[in-house]
């Protein structure tokens, strides 16, 4: 077969280039592999998914205080249920502590809904009848620099 002939021969055998890929599509597709439309959809769904998830952290994380409040008077000892009750009925009251400080209540508020003064005058209206009387308690721990001692050197 001369070099003439085999070119005819192989050019009706072979399938021209054009026909074997479709018009319609933009890049070669291979089973398996994801495609960049793909990627990207789920790209942007893991970043819609974790900002929810993170919005909602944020809100639901409201500040919280703990107020210490002095109780001083011959009936708080024994109408602890009833403080504790009427502490916990207000908005804005997540806990009341009585037995870890003495004479004392911490208090676990919700800042922006209630104020400490609201907790004392509360306090102090439902406990008129039981010689019982609520303080905001200042703190015992001060920020107070040490003084300066100065070391003589002879």
């Amino acid at each position: 077969m001369t070099r003439t002939a085999h070119r005819r021969y192989a050019n009706r055998t072979q399938t021209p280039f054009e026909k074997s890929v479709p018009a319609t599509c933009s890049q070669p597709h291979v089973v398996g592999k994801a495609t960049l439309r793909h990627n990207r959809l789920m790209l942007v769904m893991a970043l819609i998914v974790g900002l929810a998830v993170f919005q909602l952290a944020n809100t639901s994380h409201a500040a919280m205080e703990r107020v210490p409040l002095a109780l001083t008077g011959p009936g708080c000892d024994t109408h602890e249920n009833e403080l504790s009750r009427a502490l916990l009925t207000l908005q804005g009251v997540n806990a009341a502590h009585f037995h870890r400080i003495a004479d004392h209540v911490l208090v676990d508020i919700t800042v922006g809904i209630i104020v400490p003064e609201e907790l004392v005058r509360h306090l102090n209206t439902v406990a008129t009848s039981w010689q019982c009387r609520a303080e905001i308690m200042q703190s015992c721990i001060t920020a107070d620099p040490a003084p300066h001692t100065q070391i003589h050197a002879p």
